[in-house]
């Protein structure tokens, strides 16, 4: 099976937010968790995901392995395994993993795997008016972004 991933152009990233809206909607996210944020420092837009990481450590940190990783290459949450303790929070190195008060667990991007297995682009993704993130097979995805390269 093919690992997919999701990279964002930060040099296009334009600050418009719609990508954070659109995840929160996917989601059911209220206040509070972001699973995509845009740190503005205008005229510099740092997107803050998560980079399912290779070697992650929130899959490490996890003290009840609430956190894996799927055939895709998909870091996911097992909510109901999830006890809330925010140790995958400070070992996350990108800030990408959050905590849902509410449901008193974190939660982290998923890719919008839902929309992924019926072969639709994540939330993110799809409303992006600048084409800055980009998602796909990982391998594709690398080699693209190597011959870009200087």
């Amino acid at each position: 099976m093919n690992k997919v991933s999701l990279m964002f152009v930060k040099k296009d990233c334009i600050g418009c937010h719609a990508c954070e809206i659109a995840c929160k909607q996917e989601h059911g996210l209220g206040v509070g968790p972001r699973l995509v944020r845009v740190v503005e420092n205008a005229p510099v837009f740092t997107p803050i995901y998560c980079h399912h990481c290779t070697k992650a450590p929130c899959i490490e940190a996890c003290p009840v392995e609430a956190i894996s990783r799927n055939a895709r290459g998909i870091v996911q949450i097992d909510k109901e395994a999830c006890i809330g303790c925010r140790e995958c929070l400070q070992a996350c190195p990108f800030g990408a993993m959050q905590f849902d008060v509410e449901h008193e667990t974190a939660v982290k991007c998923d890719l919008c795997i839902e929309k992924l297995s019926r072969n639709e682009a994540p939330a993110c993704s799809s409303v992006c008016p600048t084409g800055c993130i980009i998602w796909g097979n990982t391998a594709k995805r690398l080699s693209e972004r190597a011959a870009v390269m200087p």
